[in-house]
């Protein structure tokens, strides 16, 4: 497996990060809106999408399931697809609909993450199931990302 393949979850932050560069400084807004609002749009709304395409579709789905180290063909593969899609659509809703979506879809969206990020980790520890995708990058995006999206998310509200 490529670097990427394994550590795909670096491009979105790297979107969400230049995006919100280019918003504070060419466009002067404030930075933890920048912030908040490229993350809901990239680490919510594109990842999400494009998470329901891959673990709906059989073949791309066969394939993350074996990447996890996980047994092909469960019918678990699209709950986790629906899922992924519903704040997929959230953080998209975030970011066109605006603000009002903002605290439901960080809220919902960081306990979903978190507990698949334990999830991993269980695996982990259980079954010392180090699979390319379930250990590094993503099982610390699913553990950490949920309280920087909250962090963003209290900040905002308090105004900064």
């Amino acid at each position: 497996m490529k670097w990427l393949d394994r550590h795909f979850i670096v491009i979105y932050i790297i979107l969400t990060v230049v995006s919100a560069l280019i918003s504070i400084f060419i466009y002067n807004e404030p930075a933890i809106h920048a912030f908040l609002r490229w993350s809901l749009f990239y680490c919510v709304g594109i990842f999400g999408i494009i998470s329901f395409f891959l673990h709906w579709f059989r073949k791309s789905a066969d394939e993350i399931a074996l990447g996890i180290g996980w047994e092909p063909g469960s019918p678990f593969q699209r709950e986790v697809a629906a899922a992924d899609g519903a704040f997929g659509v959230l953080g998209l809703a975030s970011y066109w609909i605006g603000e009002e979506f903002w605290m439901p879809t960080v809220i919902g969206y960081s306990f979903m993450l978190f507990f698949m990020g334990v999830g991993h980790v269980v695996d982990i520890v259980r079954h010392k199931n180090r699979s390319p995708l379930n250990a590094g990058s993503i099982v610390w995006y699913g553990l950490l990302f949920p309280f920087v999206l909250l962090a963003l998310l209290i900040l905002w509200k308090m105004g900064y």
